[in-house]
């Protein structure tokens, strides 16, 4: 969407914008959504993303499209978002799941 309007304004953030020295449109609109839609949904969304993945690694049926517009979401709002509220959270995930099934493959614990 802050695309769209970028270019729907296009010549206001061309001209006016620049020449009153302003923040560029698509960069107030990015803010915009980070403070108002962003924060207010994302730990939601990551739990979301959280058990689609889950559901993937179990054989479950999942929506890859879906998925990665998500991720895309985090990665437009800045990689400092990506990492401070998915990244940290996936791999600590993905170690308590890796370690489970570790433990299912030799229960005795006798592989390093």
């Amino acid at each position: 969407m802050v695309k769209w309007l970028s270019r729907f304004f296009y010549y206001l953030d061309r001209y006016f914008i620049a020449r009153r020295s302003l923040a560029p449109l698509s960069e107030v609109g990015m803010t915009c959504f980070r403070d108002l839609v962003y924060k207010e949904l994302h730990s939601t969304a990551k739990d979301v993303v959280i058990e689609l993945i889950h559901e993937e690694r179990e054989g479950g049926q999942i929506d890859r499209a879906l998925l990665k517009n998500v991720l895309d979401i985090y990665v437009e709002t800045g990689t400092d978002q990506y990492k401070n509220d998915f990244e940290t959270l996936m791999l600590k995930d993905s170690t308590v799941l890796l370690l489970s099934q570790g433990r299912k493959l030799d229960p005795r614990g006798l592989l390093p």
